[in-house]
């Protein structure tokens, strides 16, 4: 009997989701999701900076679990 071997740890993945997805899911704009979810950690963010200093455009992808929490956190009352 190996004791000291144990098999690997089960992978676990979570999904990302657009800001647009959540604003549907939660009733709300897409540009208030994108507001609480910017600055997080753990959120994608995927596309480039500007160089010439022109907007540049940046979409983000939010861990469900990470929304999930969120969302709990700001519909709890206070």
């Amino acid at each position: 009997m190996n004791r000291g071997i144990q098999g690997p740890e089960p992978l676990i993945i979570d999904p990302h989701y657009s800001p647009q997805f959540f604003a549907e899911l939660w009733g709300m704009s897409p540009a208030t999701v994108v507001r609480w979810f910017q600055d997080m950690d753990g959120v994608l963010k995927l596309g480039e900076s500007s160089r010439n200093a022109k907007r540049s455009r940046v979409e983000l992808r939010i861990p469900y679990s990470l929304a999930m929490r969120e969302y709990q956190r700001r519909a709890a009352p206070r």
